[in-house]
């Protein structure tokens, strides 16, 4: 989901050594010249959606090619479309993060101008209950994942690090 920490998580993670993490909005980014928002509005979401599944795949592909352990931070619409999440859990182990609701609302909340829905939502005052609708729609496909991962506590440097020592405890293994 929106705002569940994975961004945070992953690049502590990398930081940490663990893994290589790449976020993947940030890749279409990159290889765009523009952010998500800007492509969605300028291009389309039916366009979006083909360029997460195009970077998804390119990702997956030199992930076996080369064996590096990634972990790679998903838009939480990704999973919901196409044979993405068939290609996930083919490729890799597929975490589902979770994070406290109002934990979520908050963090969007902070970070506004990120995530067009979200801004609408909350310009519309129904932060919550676009939240809650989201959630209810991306369950049946955020479900298939092996795990799932707490990340509710993410808000400052020992938490993360804390978050980074479980995470790594359970779902990567040592050299």
């Amino acid at each position: 989901m929106p705002g569940c920490g994975k961004s945070t998580l992953g690049r502590a993670l990398e930081a940490a050594g663990a893994a290589v993490f790449v976020d993947i909005d940030s890749e279409i980014e990159a290889a765009c010249g523009m952010s998500v928002t800007e492509i969605f509005a300028t291009l389309g979401e039916n366009t979006f959606r083909r360029l997460e599944t195009e970077t998804l795949k390119r990702i997956a592909s030199k992930h076996i090619q080369d064996g590096r352990r990634m972990i790679v931070s998903t838009g939480g619409g990704l999973p919901c479309h196409g044979d993405n999440m068939q290609l996930m859990l083919a490729t890799g182990t597929v975490v589902w993060m979770q994070s406290a609701p109002q934990r979520t609302i908050e963090r969007l909340t902070a970070a506004p101008g990120q995530r067009p829905a979200a801004d609408r939502a909350m310009a519309e005052g129904r932060l919550r209950q676009w939240h809650d609708e989201l959630l209810e729609a991306r369950t049946p496909y955020y479900s298939l994942a092996q795990t799932r991962f707490d990340s509710t506590e993410l808000d400052d440097a020992p938490s993360v690090a804390r978050a980074v020592q479980r995470f790594c405890k359970h779902f990567i293994p040592e050299k």
